[in-house]
């Protein structure tokens, strides 16, 4: 009986500290919603070619914590002959973050810009991104720190083919003052009764173990 109640004093222990540990990771996420927009959907070849590039308009989304978010897709349209290739010398573009801190309802933007450059065909694309903007912004939001780095580009692959090309960003959240009412390191009320069952037995344990020693001595 005496090793039956220890077994249940110390499973009832776990539980609370792994509950503990839980709720704590749980506050450390932040929530935060967020919308790109291009600056246009069609980026057309220099000299009036029938190449251009389209990119997606990505639906505003929702995440939490640190995550990585899609900028936008891309696909390559051309009818053009490989001898007079449709030619992309300095097709301008840019991407808008919108940025909120759902707690707070604070917002804020972040703008990336740049060109694409190379030659598109009817069944060839040779397409590079170059970005004249920072890679990197950070927003201070509602307390928290969101630090926002482009990612990969991936380049679209020849008109027709399935797979689109991407361009994608991270977004990085640091928490900020825990006044700030966005991280609480308060215990639910689940973990407090656990809590209340542990700790007697982390006291009764330590009774036994002195008497123990007594006994020995």
């Amino acid at each position: 009986m005496h090793h039956k109640h220890t077994m249940l004093c110390r499973a009832g222990i776990a539980l609370a500290l792994l509950l503990c540990a839980g709720a704590s990771a749980r506050a450390d996420l932040i929530q935060w919603g967020y919308n790109w927009q291009p600056s246009a959907t069609t980026i057309n070849a220099d000299g009036g070619g029938s190449g251009h590039l389209a990119l997606t308009n990505e639906p505003s989304n929702s995440a939490a914590g640190t995550s990585n978010t899609v900028i936008t897709n891309i696909r390559a349209f051309s009818t053009a002959l490989t001898t007079t290739p449709d030619v992309f010398n300095q097709a301008n573009f840019s991407f808008t973050l919108s940025l909120k801190d759902l707690a707070s309802s604070a917002t804020g933007t972040a703008t990336f810009s740049g060109f694409f450059s190379g030659t598109l065909t009817a069944d060839s694309a040779n397409i590079k991104a170059n970005f004249t903007s920072p890679t990197t912004h950070t927003l201070s939001l509602g307390g928290n720190t969101y630090t926002v780095t482009l990612g990969t580009y991936t380049p679209p692959g020849p008109p027709g083919v399935t797979n689109a090309g991407s361009l994608n960003a991270t977004v990085a959240v640091t928490p900020g003052n825990p006044g700030g009412g966005h991280t609480s390191s308060t215990p639910e009320p689940s973990t407090l009764v656990l809590l209340s069952f542990a700790f007697p037995c982390l006291a009764l344990a330590n009774r036994r173990r002195r008497r123990n020693r007594a006994r020995v001595d």
